[in-house]
């Protein structure tokens, strides 16, 4: 299997060095490493191992002009170790602008990108009681991220349960457990993943491991008691949950047979794979749904017939993009804040001044032309999008007076997510309406006062101001927020919260929390 598509650099406080922080996607390989390139509004650096640098052995960061490969030209970053993975590595140093000599950056590391807002697990645990009523053998969990424990991510039944999945390092196992209420530690172990060996990726996917050990009864803590083992490769199921994807386009570029709803269908690559709805067919010029997958051997998303699906030999669109997510794709390959403004420039037009650097870099779907010859052409419209409401109301108790209740409006993407800006109304008694005479007189009265103060060379009165306010997801909390607009981003001035991952704000399951003004939060039970 490849290597993680994408990682992240962060830690560097240097003024010369800190554009190094950001995300980095995977490559290629060179020396027997990977190499990965930074993407986003940033410089575009390369991460890779050489053997024939002056010093020996080391892992650098060179300039995009730098080539890759050989005893590098010039580094901005360098680190002395034989790890593997650069996420291993430690020890870096960075070049000082003033004497081109390398300091010690002891902030400086890189960390995997954790593509798993939600899992979807399905199993037979016999010393898990199942609901009252359901008598079905093997059951579904929908899990969300929980924080991490032992440099892993740990996830959480969405039940309500104590049913937790997070990864042992002594044991080299992922375990499926039932955690004690007060956070004591391991109630009982209801499934664990067979011991890896450290060749494949199980240690870090839990999605990876495809055998697996159901206990027959309860266990002792990791004490295994009375419990007995049974080993199978179909006991238990991992896979990456997503929401309903929809490909929009052109008709004069993209074919009306590519275009429609695609509902996920279960994984192929490490990825979530997606299969076209049927009443989104053309039987006319079709032999069946349309597939989106991600094909690693060509490091792009594609569309394929269904008989296609894994073989990416004839594909009818393809983008070169190794995102987790197909809505990503166009973007970027990633809206995550670390790439440094293109979340927000993402819902913005190439020409924006803001976003040119941006959409420089971005890859763009491709379409197959019709004919043998296999030849493709630009798509300049095409897009995989992820559905949701673009417009939310925010509501509580009907004597609450928060500044942060209204309507919201969708307006781009976030850490792989949607997020919202607040629709703020300029009051009537400045604007007036055509309804009421009282507010025309109002509107005239200050347009004549803003002309009169223009021609006394005044600044003419403003009108009144109103607190705006955002909701998007803060993926380093792990919790959705809402800030005042200009906190945007801002991960320590939240006014309300929720700790969940859930794709949307409208599906999180855990308790809404308002800020108190005093450095805490209280929790406000009536807001939805």
């Amino acid at each position: 299997a490849p290597p993680p598509a994408l990682i992240r650099c962060l830690g560097v406080r240097s003024p010369a060095a800190k554009a190094i922080n950001g995300i980095y996607e995977f490559q290629g390989v060179v020396d027997g490493r990977p190499c990965y390139h930074q993407i986003g509004v940033s410089s575009g650096n390369h991460l890779w191992f050489t053997e024939e640098d002056d010093e020996g052995c080391v892992w650098v960061v060179t300039p995009k002009d730098v080539p890759v490969g050989g005893k590098p030209e010039t580094a901005i970053a360098k680190c002395h170790s034989m790890a593997f993975w650069p996420w291993d590595a430690t020890g870096w140093t960075v070049c000082t602008r003033r004497t081109l000599s390398f300091k010690p950056a002891p902030g400086m590391h890189f960390q995997l990108m954790l593509p798993a807002p939600e899992l979807t697990v399905r199993a037979f645990l016999p010393s898990v009681p199942a609901p009252a009523g359901d008598a079905a053998e093997v059951r579904s969990w929908a899990f969300r991220g929980a924080g991490e424990l032992n440099g892993r991510p740990t996830y959480r039944e969405v039940g309500g349960s104590n049913l937790r999945l997070f990864w042992m390092p002594k044991m080299a196992r992922w375990l499926l457990a039932v955690v004690k209420p007060d956070g004591g530690g391991i109630e009982s172990v209801a499934a664990r993943s067979a011991p890896d060996d450290g060749s494949t990726w199980v240690s870090i996917w839990p999605w990876e491991a495809r055998t697996w050990e159901v206990g027959s009864r309860a266990t002792l803590g990791l004490v295994d008691g009375d419990t007995t083992w049974q080993l199978g490769d179909d006991l238990v199921s991992i896979t990456l949950s997503s929401p309903k994807v929809v490909i929009s386009g052109n008709p004069m570029e993209v074919p009306q047979s590519l275009i429609g709803l695609y509902r996920p269908q279960g994984m192929t690559n490490g990825r979530v794979y997606y299969v076209q709805q049927l009443e989104d067919i053309s039987l006319e010029n079709s032999v069946g749904p349309k597939c989106l997958w991600f094909a690693e051997e060509r490091g792009q998303w594609v569309i394929t017939d269904p008989t296609g699906l894994g073989v990416s030999k004839t594909v009818l669109a393809r983008i070169a993009s190794r995102a987790w997510w197909p809505w990503e794709a166009h973007v970027g390959s990633s809206t995550h804040p670390a790439c440094l403004g293109a979340a927000p420039f993402a819902s913005l037009p190439e020409w924006h001044g803001g976003a040119t650097v941006l959409a420089s870099g971005r890859a763009g779907w491709e379409v197959a032309d019709a004919g043998p010859a296999g030849t493709f052409h630009k798509a300049k419209d095409m897009a995989v999008s992820m559905p949701s409401f673009e417009r939310l109301e925010i509501t509580s108790h009907h004597l609450a007076q928060h500044a942060f209740l209204g309507t919201y409006e969708r307006k781009g993407l976030l850490a792989s997510r949607p997020f919202f800006m607040q629709v703020v109304e300029t009051p009537a008694d400045w604007l007036g309406t055509a309804d009421e005479a009282v507010d025309e007189l109002a509107a005239a009265e200050a347009l004549a006062a803003a002309a009169a103060a223009i021609a006394a060379g005044e600044e003419p009165p403003q009108p009144p101001k109103r607190q705006r306010y955002a909701l998007w997801y803060a993926d380093e909390l792990e919790q959705w927020v809402i800030t005042e607009d200009f906190r945007f981003l801002d991960l320590v001035s939240a006014d309300v919260r929720v700790a969940d991952t859930a794709w949307f704000p409208w599906d999180a399951v855990g308790r809404w929390e308002v800020s108190d003004a005093a450095g805490g939060f209280c929790p406000e039970p009536n807001l939805i």
